[in-house]
């Protein structure tokens, strides 16, 4: 039969920097058990992005499995594609993060005929071939490497995704990941299938110039990270690295030192929040002093630190913010420091303590931040009793404001309001005067633009095409 799978998009002009894997993993199943398959992953190519039912109309497959993250349930375009495909009598199957925490509820909808809840490598012909309606498939015993040549437009792809394990023993109160890809660190075998995964690139997406590690939990094994990283260095591979994340307590300097001798300038920290009460609520298994000792270590290796912080979490205030953001102000340049809106997300103990708390109902569904970089201050997802909409809106805004952040400046007539109603002149002006912003413009931005991360209209509207070269 024919079997296409679809990935909702973002219709702004702006894209993901990668294809989605999970959906091609889940292709190579389908194709090796016979099956004509093609992904329209309109998150990665957003070129067709309000012709998706034009595209079922053509193909005409004998089934449609949709990837969602939860809001996109809301999304108007997956509610017509559902509707599209019942009326044409195209069986439905959902998949994706929005399933582990949302099955039940999914399960009320009679246009979907199975429900798929795990990691799908090599499953396609049980998911096939069981009678129940919802999947609990779990975590995979096997590892299964992508089929990413099944992507619609996949020579577009500039970065390619690559993943050495999943799966994390630790259980931060926020974090949907261990329940979706289990809470026990797998290593996937570094054996030559795995290597040559990266020797096909240069045939099938000639077009990729970097790699991009996207574990969960890179260095859950730090052994194992540090083989990875002495095997690609040996194999003199042409392609920048990137390492989306890392725990501070889970590295090292040898493993730094091959970091930044694979051409690494910046390494991601999770950390949320500077604050020891909200902290302690994180349960992220390390300590405040563990993670000051990182960036130091990372810093004098001649490694950026990229911060992740959170506005919002449990037990969150206007004063515990504060105390994060001094926490943060602390650490000395350089650094690079994203504020993020909290979302909660169903199955995790973070939902269940604002559900206790009545701030949320049973099936509340978090929006996404877009990422874009373009629409900063983003509105927060909720409000809670001394911690107000508005106030986690502006408290990011500050925090962006002192820790000098040019991505403003994609935003800078609306910062520059915001501004001038809270009698924080002097603070833009100082932003103004001292984050690196002609940097940014410079070098930064054209790639983000390349990858997608921010809307390219808007963009030319604001600052001109030459910021796009």
């Amino acid at each position: 039969m024919k079997v296409m799978l679809w990935k909702h998009g973002i219709n702004d002009g702006s894209t993901g920097e990668l294809p989605h894997t999970g959906l091609a993993i889940l292709a190579r199943s389908i194709k090796e058990d016979g099956h004509d398959v093609f992904i329209l992953d309109q998150h990665f190519n957003p070129d067709d992005q309000k012709n998706a039912i034009d595209v079922l109309d053509e193909e005409k497959p004998d089934l449609l499995c949709i990837s969602m993250v939860s809001q996109e349930w809301l999304f108007q375009a997956v509610q017509d594609m559902l509707e599209a495909a019942h009326k044409r009598n195209i069986e439905i199957w959902v998949g994706g993060p929005h399933t582990y925490g949302y099955w039940d509820f999914l399960e009320k909808d009679n246009r979907v005929s199975k429900i798929i809840v795990g990691e799908a490598d090599g499953a396609f012909p049980r998911i096939l071939n069981t009678n129940e309606r919802v999947i609990h498939l779990g975590v995979a015993n096997d590892f299964q490497s992508p089929d990413f040549t099944l992507v619609r437009d996949h020579h577009k792809m500039i970065t390619y995704p690559i993943f050495t394990s999943r799966g994390c023993t630790h259980n931060c109160s926020f974090c949907v990941g261990t329940k979706t890809h289990g809470s026990k660190w797998r290593a996937r075998p570094l054996d030559e299938s795995f290597w040559e995964e990266i020797e096909s690139i240069e045939k099938n997406f000639p077009n990729v110039d970097r790699i991009a590690v996207i574990d969960d939990a890179f260095t859950g094994n730090l052994e194992h990270a540090k083989t990875f990283l002495e095997e690609y260095l040996k194999r003199s591979y042409k392609y920048k690295l990137s390492v989306f994340n890392v725990r501070a307590d889970q590295i090292d300097r040898e493993f730094l030192q091959l970091l930044r001798e694979a051409g690494i300038e910046s390494l991601c920290i999770g950390i949320e929040s500077g604050d020891p009460e909200v902290f302690k609520l994180v349960r992220k298994g390390e300590t405040l002093e563990t993670i000051r000792n990182a960036i130091d270590m990372i810093q004098k290796e001649g490694i950026t630190p990229w911060l992740n912080m959170v506005v919002g979490l449990p037990g969150d205030s206007p004063q515990n913010h504060e105390n994060s953001l001094n926490w943060v102000l602390s650490i000395p340049q350089p650094r690079i420091v994203q504020w993020l809106h909290f979302a909660p997300y169903r199955g995790t103990w973070s939902y269940d303590y604002f559900l206790k708390q009545g701030v949320i109902e049973d099936g509340f569904i978090p929006w996404l931040q877009s990422g874009r970089y373009d629409d900063l201050p983003e509105d927060a997802c909720f409000g809670v009793e001394g911690f107000s909409l508005e106030e986690k809106r502006l408290v990011q805004l500050k925090s962006y404001l002192l820790t000098l952040c040019p991505l403003l400046i994609l935003n800078e007539d609306k910062v520059k309001k915001i501004c001038k109603e809270q009698k924080w002149e002097t603070l833009f002006e100082n932003w103004k005067r001292n984050a690196p912003i002609d940097t940014f413009l410079s070098n930064t931005l054209p790639n983000k633009v390349k990858k997608g991360q921010t809307s390219t209209q808007k963009i030319i509207k604001e600052h001109g095409a030459g910021a796009l070269v």
